[in-house]
């Protein structure tokens, strides 16, 4: 199957946003995904004809060739208790369409039912199972999502120069109907503070993104780095900062990083159903002379999880 012509994940979601604003202003939030995917991919001869959920253990979502007719179909996981997961996942498969699609024609129909070589299925973590090609283009699937659902330019707007906090948080997803996880990751994307967040389990972090700020004076969230039991994080749902509204003061001496430790003020949130906890650590400003040299790249955990393999 021929590749299509790549297409820029950020410059598609900005190209959709400018035509929201025009059409329905600054009330456009939450982006209504549905109504978005039908009304652009019909102006194509191979449109999104069917948006289904299903209930289906281990799916996650799909953009599925019609067996019979040069159509669509989207399909999403029905099973989760967070709308904002289903919304997240139903953009991802819209930018399978938008980015990565073979568009179907008549032609592909000729010998009877199409084969199953167009589809789009993404699964949740599957540790080597995505090829290079099938990684990266989840990875852009998932870009396009983010910037869709939350324009940076929008949520600067929300936040302001504010330091994270429980309500503003909250703020943030009730008006893009988003997970926590997301609205946090974009947060760290795109802030000049530094600030990393830590996605951990039983102990350990999963996962983390350092601020681009936060790169440069050389904090690394490393895979498997032991949460400290003194931290907000190491203390669990149960300590006496779990339910903080307001980021809590962290001496120096207990995140340790591989440039050192420093004083934290951390916020952590806990998914005692899901068994993970977010924690979003602000750091002081530094001088220009602490940060490292600009030409180190430096790689954060949750890019190398999805460059091993994870979608």
């Amino acid at each position: 199957m021929n590749e299509p012509v790549r297409k820029s994940p950020i410059r598609e979601a900005n190209r959709l946003t400018v035509m929201l604003r025009t059409v329905l202003g600054e009330d456009r939030f939450p982006i209504d995904v549905e109504a978005l995917a039908r009304e652009v991919s019909r102006q194509n001869d191979d449109p999104i004809a069917t948006i289904e959920a299903v209930d289906i253990d281990g799916f996650e979502g799909m953009l599925r060739a019609h067996p019979r007719r040069p159509h669509w179909q989207l399909l999403y996981n029905d099973q989760s208790q967070y709308p904002g997961r289903k919304r997240f996942t139903m953009a991802h498969e819209f930018g399978h369409y938008q980015l990565h699609r073979q568009p179907l024609t008549a032609g592909h129909y000729r010998d009877g039912e199409l084969d199953n070589r167009f589809n789009f299925e993404c699964l949740p973590l599957q540790s080597n199972k995505w090829k290079d090609t099938e990684g990266k283009r989840e990875e852009e699937a998932d870009t396009f999502a983010s910037y869709l659902l939350m324009p940076i330019d929008d949520y600067r707007k929300q936040v302001g120069d504010l330091e994270m906090s429980r309500p503003l948080l909250d703020h943030v997803i009730d008006r893009y109907d988003v997970s926590l996880m997301a609205a946090v990751r974009k947060w760290i994307e795109f802030t000049d503070k530094r600030a990393a967040m830590v996605v951990a389990s039983d102990g350990f972090a999963l996962w983390g993104r350092a601020s681009a700020a936060a790169y440069k004076s050389g904090i690394f969230v490393r895979s498997g780095l032991e949460i400290p039991t003194n931290s907000i994080a190491g203390m669990g749902s149960t300590g006496q900062h779990a339910r903080s509204d307001q980021p809590i003061a962290i001496p120096s001496g207990v995140w340790n990083f591989s440039r050192g430790s420093e004083p934290v003020r951390e916020l952590t949130f806990f998914s005692n159903r899901l068994g993970f906890s977010i924690s979003v650590l602000h750091f002081d400003p530094l001088a220009a002379h602490h940060t490292v040299d600009d030409e180190v790249e430096l790689m954060d955990t949750y890019d190398k999880f999805i460059t091993n393999g994870h979608s």
